[in-house]
């Protein structure tokens, strides 16, 4: 075969790919819109069956795909309240839509399995339920922490310790996340959530995500053992102002020994903390402390210390307005603002 003919015949066989190709797209695209069209159409005669308040005929139903049902279930629940959710709810459990989607919750795709999990936190049913907790096991962690969170938010017990387990609490997730998920537990088992924070090998993020978590709760009994802990902590470290914060919150004048050594911290983050719980708090004794932070070099910390003094009442306002008048600099300008912010006079 010469150069010309291996020309041709290479040219020929590249048209041919084209020309497959090409056919092989319209095919596609042929078979995609006959889906789509006749997933729109399922869903045209299931929207009035849905929607006219009776129990829908399942044998009309027959014909309709499942996933058709199951979709469209999920989107009218998600869409009302009050009394017309209940009847949906209760619909897309006599339609068997839980079963499916916990079906779905077996599919190797983690896609596809995180939509069945929102799915399922929607419904409020045995078999919605079930599924959710053996979610907890599943092989993606971001999957057990969403089902987590949706049996929290239903109101489900917990063996806090076995849960930390399950989901590796303390060394994948970030805080907020987990504070959020054992603030929602706390709701409802305050005990296992403190039994988390006086676990003698307790995960350190997980102790101070569940003092956090606690902080809301009033539970005055946690503040000598925040207080040791803020006390005991390296200053500059990460979880000491979040001691300091959750003292604060608590506003118990137990935590007083923490917060006062907190006000001199070499941190600035624990600095501002303790600042604001002592406002919190009122620890008058602070005041002399907290105007020396007006002068502080951070402007954060200069702002929480002035508005900690404007809590502390006329021995704080004392502190600001002495300030405001023979200090100079940063100190000045943090009390005037705060005094002007308040409508009050230096």
């Amino acid at each position: 075969m010469n150069a010309l003919q291996l020309i041709w015949a290479t040219s020929l066989m590249l048209s041919c790919a084209a020309l497959a190709v090409m056919v092989a797209l319209v095919v596609i695209r042929l078979w995609t819109n006959w889906r789509r069209s006749r997933y729109l159409e399922a869903r045209r005669r299931l929207v009035p069956l849905l929607l006219g308040g009776a129990e829908p005929d399942l044998a009309v139903l027959h014909s309709i795909p499942d996933h058709v049902v199951t979709d469209l279930s999920l989107e009218l629940i998600q869409l009302v309240r009050g009394a017309e959710r209940d009847a949906f709810m209760a619909n897309a459990g006599r339609l068997g839509v839980p079963g499916r989607l916990a079906k779905r919750m077996r599919s190797w795709s983690q896609r596809e399995r995180a939509i069945a999990l929102q799915g399922l936190a929607r419904l409020d049913d045995p078999v919605s339920r079930a599924a959710l907790w053996r979610a907890l096991d599943d092989r993606n962690n971001d999957i057990r922490l969403a089902a987590a969170q949706a049996l929290a938010e239903k109101g489900e017990q917990f063996d806090a310790q076995d849960l930390v387990r399950r989901l590796g609490l303390g060394s994948r997730q970030p805080s907020r996340t987990m504070v959020g998920l054992l603030r929602r537990i706390a709701e409802t088992q305050p005990d296992e959530i403190k039994g988390l924070v006086l676990h003698p090998d307790q995960n350190l993020e997980v102790r101070v995500s569940a003092i956090e978590a606690l902080s809301n709760t009033g539970d005055y009994s946690l503040v000598p053992v925040i207080r040791s802990l803020a006390l005991e902590a390296t200053d500059g470290s990460e979880e000491l102002p979040r001691y300091l914060h959750a003292l604060g919150k608590l506003g118990h004048p137990g935590g007083r020994e923490a917060i006062i050594a907190g006000l001199s911290s070499g941190s600035m983050a624990a600095r501002a903390a303790a600042a604001r719980a002592a406002g919190r708090i009122a620890l008058i004794d602070s005041a002399e402390r907290l105007g020396d932070l007006l002068n502080d070099q951070e402007w954060w910390v200069r702002f929480r210390a002035a508005e900690a003094l404007i809590e502390l009442g006329e021995a704080g306002l004392s502190q600001l307005r002495t300030a405001a008048v023979q200090g100079y600099g940063p100190a000045r300008d943090a009390a005037v603002t705060m005094l002007a912010e308040r409508g009050l006079q230096p």
